[in-house]
């Protein structure tokens, strides 16, 4: 399965487990309502009714200067403050967690091209 087809499984089982913690909430309800009218896939995967099960996901992106970097995406959730906290971690010693250490160099440069460079 690809990041992008596990991240929107994903964020359809927390929508659905918000839309059960706040069956009243009116907001959860429209933006169901709009996902169900506007997406053939939000409307399958809502019917399969399934719901997050806190699994960690992960994903790849592909950074310009490194390259393809993989993390975990844990998240925390805060439950009485409807709060998430996402921590994107490398696998220690892989070659992800050297492009993040790499890259940690590098944000603190300034990376900027000339219009003459160019």
């Amino acid at each position: 399965m690809s990041d992008v087809e596990e991240f929107t499984r994903s964020s359809a089982r927390r929508l659905r487990a918000a839309a059960a913690r706040y069956p009243d909430d009116p907001e959860v309800a429209a933006l169901v309502r709009d996902l169900l009218a506007g997406s053939q896939r939000f409307r399958e995967l809502w019917e399969s009714h399934d719901v997050d099960d806190g699994h960690t996901l992960i994903k790849t992106f592909q950074h310009p200067l490194v390259g393809p970097v993989t993390v975990n995406c844990d998240v925390l959730d805060i439950a009485d403050r409807d709060q998430r906290l996402v921590i994107h971690t490398a696998v220690p010693g892989s070659p992800s967690a050297e492009a993040l250490r790499l890259l940690s160099v590098l944000g603190t440069q300034r990376m900027t091209v000339s219009a003459t460079e160019r």
